[in-house]
């Protein structure tokens, strides 16, 4: 699914609002690859989010998304991601989930070496 265009960068303080921790701890999101997914939920009328809350709710809007996706997505520093979406998940609107199996690297190096056997037949 397309993203829209790269939002506009947001100073890292301001989008934490000064903050260096979240407010409520969430396990779990030490994990760069853990993936922040949608709850098809939209804030409610009394829940104004702030730029860089919404900003992250559209990149993750529709699907889900990577903390380190997000980060570079956002142009902003993992930590300064890792509030934000404790902010999003107090609020009801976001949730994660853990990262995908991790890459069995036995397999990984028998895929090249077919792949590279396959170029040699073919030249």
């Amino acid at each position: 699914m397309p993203r829209r265009e790269s939002p506009r960068e947001i100073p890292t303080y301001l989008a934490t609002e000064g903050r260096t921790r979240p407010r409520t701890e969430v396990q779990g999101l030490e994990d760069l690859l853990t993936r922040l997914v949608w709850l098809r939920m939209e804030p409610r009328p009394d829940q104004r989010l702030k730029p860089a809350q919404g900003a992250l709710l559209d990149a993750v809007r529709g699907g889900s998304l990577t903390l380190a996706d997000a980060a570079v997505y956002l142009r902003q520093p993992a930590l300064a991601i890792r509030i934000l979406t404790c902010d999003l998940m107090d609020l009801g609107l976001v949730q994660t989930a853990p990262p995908a199996a991790q890459n069995d690297v036995d397999l990984m190096k028998r895929v090249l070496h077919g792949l590279r056997k396959l170029k040699d037949t073919a030249a």
